[in-house]
């Protein structure tokens, strides 16, 4: 897998992540075992909008050349998805999401390791 193809998954999966939690919050929120109130639908609004802009950073970034920007850019996702993915496993073992939370662990932890993967094999598999 090089660079382009990891960045254009994670873009497509922030994206439509984003997009649910942006437009359908309350209902995705009940089936993560939370009640749709106003404040948290409102949070979980936020957190959508975040995940498009992200998306489109991936997308845009799939045809960046320069490696020293590719690898920020990887570092960041890094960074992000290790925490969001320990943050998701402290909140589902503590009872505050249901075992539908282990979905989005998956979700982190793969798109960690794809990062990782961009990272290790460096400016050779770049986009």
């Amino acid at each position: 897998m090089d660079t382009k193809l990891y960045l254009t998954i994670a873009a497509i999966v922030a994206i439509i992540y984003g997009l649910g939690f942006f437009l359908i919050p309350g209902y995705l929120v009940l089936h993560y075992g939370q009640p749709p109130e106003a404040h948290v639908v409102l949070n979980i609004r936020f957190f959508g909008s975040l995940l498009l802009a992200l998306g489109v950073i991936q997308w845009l970034a799939r045809d960046v050349k320069d490696w020293t920007a590719l690898r920020a850019i990887l570092i960041g996702l890094v960074v992000g998805d290790v925490v969001g993915g320990v943050t998701n496993v402290w909140a589902t073992n503590e009872g505050l999401l249901n075992s539908l939370a282990w979905s989005s662990t998956i979700v982190y932890i793969l798109l960690t390791l794809g990062a990782l993967y961009c990272l290790y094999n460096g400016p050779r598999k770049a986009a």
